[in-house]
């Protein structure tokens, strides 16, 4: 049987005694054979008298050869061949391959050097200021998927979120390596993975970098590999769509940065703690062992073989060959035993961990754009069926919600007692601008009126996506939408004891006030605001994140800063006095926003992101509470916050740039969403009915039908869920207690007063009249 091997064989190894022997068929590519041979020298140096007699075959080039469709029915048994990988439909003996010890060819120093190096290059870049795409860099032409691969490269009609670049090795060689450098390609917050002919090496030098590995679906495994788990140790990208779903693993990592840093970090753990070289020597002791328990014959030595010792191996090697070779030597024994050998996996341990896998990698592969059917004048767009209607997340929440969620439960402490039931619903009715009831996962709207521009639009557009992050997981309910900007349902106008007013009405709106009952829910502007050009919060937060780092704060004109419209509310009309003054500089630039103008100009002065110019920027209400709001606070400008009457669902917790940008994803805004729904679907006491004047809404009946592009449409391709989320809600945080919140606002208080104080000392000492 170990003669058939050596047909494909480039040597045969002889272990007797403790020493090594080895008979050679034929020269490997470069010196894969002289450093796999190295190794197994260094093992014997590691381990002295542990290994058995042995005797072995290998093949040091790519591809398996021992297929085991060739032997099913057969008398023959298949022959071992031992290699650096294999796949699932081969069975030749994974071994660890020849760059542990170095590659000489390509200046790729031993495993062991080159970790200490990345390691190194490793904290010389945070993974925040990293570059926030996928990087790879090689060679495209020794296999046909690395071509294809090239193709995700970045384009004037096209970023496919990528920065990938073909490693020309003759360049680099008679350059001296001056920038193949692995140490210095930790730069990018992802990197790409992705096989050659067939496994390769460059798998472990990528996955230690601490970034997220981009991991394009193998065919082959080396004998690592096996032990880690998709979407914790990386993140599986699917062969057949490649840029695409580069795409949208760098989307979804730019807007889940803390979890895509620790897929990084876990898959760089493994590689650095697993795969260090005490482990890839007990892992080589291990299997040789193992492997001459199964010899049923002598090993015997060949006459045409010679011994091999690290002397004869080493001396005559010259240039890197050498130093490598001194580089990896082990100089003395260990002092320590090999780790314990584990069991085998029982058969059904290992189809557990295979199917888990899968599941995994295949929830990753769910993409499921619109569905758009040609329409005519006989079709009419439906809504298709091949949304998964559940879907259980692979990522377990491993973080409790920001502090804004906390009110929640105070938002719908009101019901708490009583329930919502269909007559209280109703009360609500007169306010709305539409009902929506969602039924086994299924929308339905009932349009009361026709709200401002396309509020009600991007607002139920932004429950569809909720029904596409989170499917199953949103109960059956029916609620009513104010689409208006000051809430409606006050308390003066409702007392506990009279039954026709009491419990609240339940009504759905934008802002909230200290005398009202409004139920606070993310606006509109969330998923776009076509009419005034801006965009989806994903884009728009991004773009913001870019623009802050224009111009440094100390930098940065030193006045505050106001553009909008003065006219929707006479606090604005107060505010635009502030401009002039013929006493004092009065330290603001004050702007109205003319956007009939502006619209005419194509809004080339109203870009957000091109806002982020003073030291201090101002926000102030208009008929009620703004969206300008989070614009203002992600611009690592100082907040001039002229106090406000309404609150948003985030607002209650007031702070900086730094906390928008971390605590208001759109990953969040979904999770309250979700929270707020869930809490308020608990409360129906009501069955739950489809009326008769509601048409069932998706996706696809919003937006198919618009055909000629424009803003309204590119929105809600932007900001279209593309599949459910493979990352669990975070966990909701209780309640404020009562205590808790009066502390809360009493600090809220207290800086106020302070600010209040200051600047009344500041206009004494400059008028002391």
């Amino acid at each position: 049987m170990i003669e058939e091997a050596s047909r494909t064989a480039h040597f045969r190894l002889v272990i007797r005694n403790g020493k090594a022997y080895v008979k050679r068929y034929k020269k490997s590519i470069q010196t894969r054979d002289e450093f796999t041979l190295w190794g197994i020298l260094q093992l014997l140096r590691w381990y002295p008298g542990k290994l058995p007699d042995l005797e072995l075959m290998f093949d040091a080039d790519d591809r398996p050869v021992v297929r085991s469709v060739d032997f099913i029915g057969q008398q023959k048994e298949p022959p071992p061949v031992f290699r650096y990988c294999s796949d699932d439909a081969s069975l030749d003996i994974v071994f660890p391959d020849w760059s542990f010890w170095g590659w000489a060819e390509v200046n790729v120093k031993p495993w062991g050097k080159s970790l200490e190096a990345i390691k190194e290059g490793n904290s010389m870049t945070q993974w925040k200021d990293r570059v926030a795409y996928a990087y790879w860099r090689g060679n495209p032409y020794v296999d046909p998927g690395r071509g294809d691969l090239l193709k995700c490269n970045a384009t004037e009609h096209e970023e496919w979120n990528t920065r990938l670049y073909i490693q020309d090795w003759d360049k680099e060689t008679k350059e001296g390596f001056k920038n193949s450098n692995l140490e210095n390609q930790c730069t990018h917050r992802y990197k790409i993975y992705i096989e050659g002919w067939a496994w390769s090496v460059s798998e472990k030098y990528i996955m230690a970098c601490d970034s997220m590995t981009l991991y394009v679906k193998p065919r082959f495994y080396d004998f690592y590999i096996r032990g880690m788990m998709p979407l914790q140790h990386y993140w599986p990208i699917r062969d057949d769509s490649k840029c695409t779903s580069l795409k949208f693993a760098v989307h979804w990592g730019n807007t889940h940065e803390d979890k895509a840093r620790e897929i990084g970090e876990v898959g760089s753990r493994f590689i650095r703690e697993e795969v260090n070289m005490q482990y890839v020597y007990d892992y080589m002791f291990h299997l040789l062992k193992e492997y001459a328990t199964l010899l049923k014959f002598k090993p015997e030595i060949p006459l045409d073989a010679e011994e091999i010792t690290p002397d004869s191996m080493g001396c005559p090697a010259t240039e890197r060959w050498r130093d490598f070779k001194a580089e990896s030597m082990i100089i003395s024994p260990s002092e320590e035993s090999p780790c314990e050998m584990l069991p085998p996996y029982d058969p059904l341990a290992l189809k557990e961990v295979l199917e888990r896998k899968a599941n995994l990698t295949r929830q990753i592969a769910i993409k499921i754009p619109l569905n758009c059917t040609s329409l005519n004048s006989n079709t009419t767009q439906t809504c298709p069926s091949n949304y998964p209607t559940k879907f259980e997340p692979a990522i377990s929440s491993s973080e409790t919600c920001p502090d804004y969620f906390k009110w929640i439960h105070r938002d719908l402490k009101v019901w708490q007692k009583t329930g919502i039931t269909r007559e209280t619903l109703e009360r609500a009715r007169p306010n709305a601008h539409f009902r929506i009831v969602i039924k086994s996962g299924r929308l339905y709207v009932h349009q009361y009126e026709k709200a401002f521009q396309t509020r009600d639009v991007f607002t139920i557009w932004g429950i569809l996506q909720l029904l596409r992050m989170y499917p199953g997981q949103i109960p059956d309910l029916e609620l009513l939408f104010l689409c208006h900007d000051r809430p409606a349902i006050w308390k003066r106008d409702l007392k506990k004891k009279r039954k026709d007013t009491w419990p609240p009405p339940p009504l759905f709106h934008y802002c909230g006030h200290r005398d009202a009952y409004d139920i606070v829910f993310p606006d509109w502007s969330f998923w776009g605001w076509p009419e005034l050009n801006i965009k989806e919060w994903n884009k728009l937060s991004a773009a913001l994140k870019e623009g802050n780092k224009k111009v440094k704060w100390e930098d940065r004109v030193p006045y505050a800063y106001w553009k909008g419209n003065p006219h929707v509310s006479p606090i604005r009309g107060d505010l635009m006095r502030c401009n002039f003054s013929d006493k004092y500089d009065p330290m603001v630039r004050l702007y109205v926003q003319d956007w009939r103008s502006e619209i005419e100009a194509g809004f080339r002065g109203s870009n957000l992101e091109n806002q982020c110019t003073h030291r201090y920027k101002i926000y102030i209400e208009g008929n009620a509470w703004s969206v300008s709001e989070k614009y203002i606070l992600s611009c690592d400008s100082m907040t001039l916050l002229v106090k406000p009457e309404y609150y948003d669902f985030f607002f209650r917790r007031r702070q900086g740039s730094e906390y928008m940008m971390k605590n208001l994803k759109m990953k969040y805004v979904y999770d309250y969403m979700l929270y707020v729904l869930q809490g308020y679907g608990k409360l129906m006491k009501l069955d739950v009915t489809v009326p008769e004047n509601a048409t069932e809404v998706c996706s696809e009946t919003m937006a198919c039908s618009i055909t000629d592009g424009g803003r309204i449409r590119q929105c809600m391709d932007d900001s279209l869920v593309m599949s459910p989320s493979v990352k669990a809600a975070c966990d909701l945080p209780p309640s404020y207690g009562d205590y808790e919140l009066k502390k809360f606002r009493k600090k809220q208080e207290s800086a106020e007063r302070k600010v209040e104080q200051w600047t009344n000392k500041y206009w004494n000492l400059r008028d002391p009249k």
